[in-house]
């Protein structure tokens, strides 16, 4: 091990990079899947913003996570403004501690993120239950599960492009 230089430099990050990775996401939302399947698969928007509000809360805070969150209703057709108000709560909880989120090992990260993705499926269960929508059953909490488990991938991932020349 190299003592002499950090461990890691990364480059700034562009908001052109933080708005495609939002795109993408959005995008994942509208491919079409066969029935069933969307009962493993994450909320990639919802991951997104918590990933982006612990590593550039300046850029993504409270306000965007609830333009993101009324896109993400356009394109999932559910109830609208549930995503809104979850990830403006899930923002807002990664806000209060980011500092100290930032200094977690991965694994500790992976534990926040479990709690704040279960907290955002329990908000929009709760919206859909308040508006006469049956509870959806046990299952609708597997995505949640699925996406803590994907976090230490897509930290590694989202660093892929910023990382600096170590020469």
């Amino acid at each position: 091990m190299n003592y002499d230089r950090p461990q890691e430099l990364l480059k700034p990050v562009k908001r052109r990079f933080i708005t495609l990775t939002f795109a993408i996401a959005l995008l994942l939302e509208l491919l079409p899947l066969p029935l069933g399947s969307n009962r493993w698969l994450p909320d990639f928007v919802g991951l997104l913003i918590l990933y982006w509000s612990t590593n550039q809360p300046r850029r993504i805070g409270i306000g965007t996570a609830f333009l993101i969150g009324l896109l993400a209703d356009v394109t999932s057709t559910g109830l609208f403004g549930q995503h809104a108000l979850a990830y403006s709560v899930s923002a807002y909880l990664i806000l209060l501690r980011q500092r100290q989120l930032v200094m977690f090992n991965l694994g500790q990260q992976t534990l926040v993120v479990l709690v704040l993705m279960m907290s955002n499926q329990l908000i929009m269960a709760l919206a859909r239950w308040l508006t006469g929508a049956t509870f959806p059953g046990i299952s609708y909490f597997l995505p949640p599960l699925i996406g803590a488990l994907l976090w230490p991938l897509l930290t590694k991932l989202m660093l892929l492009p910023y990382h600096g020349d170590h020469r």
